[in-house]
């Protein structure tokens, strides 16, 4: 009787082996017939442009607009364009590093140091133009030989100069958020209404 209840244990255990070994299978077949996702492919995103472009300008063979690598410096842009003869490159910060849309302006020597560009900080004084630019009058190379302002500015400004007829006053630049506060703060002291 001991040996009958042995195997009806032994039989009972194989029934349930066999039956966990069943459901196993049964859970797992559909994992084992899904298909492989694909590999991740982690992709390394700049947003930083691969090239800037500049404008130097001054006492340089062949002023003009120059793509170099990001990260370039000041000495980069010069030698790009070439320096003159009479370039005081004394007066540049060469270590200086270059932003898209900077202007570079290299001056000549005993004319003094270069108006700032969009990565120096020079103080003020230093960009000293000569004379005060009309508002009412100047050209867009008048406006653009100002420190801080560039083309782009120069042409806002004339655009609306065009569509609400003379400037009143030089604030109109800062009411009408024609440039930024630190621009207009720089530019100012050169700037007259007639």
């Amino acid at each position: 009787m001991d040996e009958l209840i042995e195997r009806g244990r032994n039989w009972l255990a194989g029934v349930l082996l066999v039956a966990a070994l069943g459901a196993a299978v049964a859970l797992a077949a559909p994992l084992l017939q899904r298909p492989a996702a694909p590999p991740v492919q982690l992709v390394a995103s700049s947003t930083a442009p691969a090239t800037v472009q500049v404008h130097v300008v001054g006492a340089v063979r062949q002023p003009g607009v120059y793509a170099l690598p990001a990260g370039s410096r000041v000495a980069d842009a010069v030698e790009a364009a070439g320096a003159a003869e009479d370039a005081d490159l004394a007066a540049l910060n060469l270590a200086a590093r270059l932003s898209d849309g900077q202007r570079v302006r290299v001056p000549q020597v005993g004319e003094g140091a270069a108006a700032p560009t969009a990565a120096s900080h020079r103080p003020r004084s230093a960009a000293a133009p000569p004379g005060r630019v009309n508002l009412n009058t100047a050209t867009a190379a008048d406006l653009d030989a100002l420190p801080g302002i560039g083309p782009v500015l120069a042409r806002r400004i004339l655009d609306y100069r065009e569509q609400h007829g003379p400037f009143a006053a030089v604030e109109q630049l800062r009411d009408a958020r024609l440039l930024p506060r630190a621009t207009y703060e720089r530019v100012r002291e050169y700037l007259t209404v007639d």
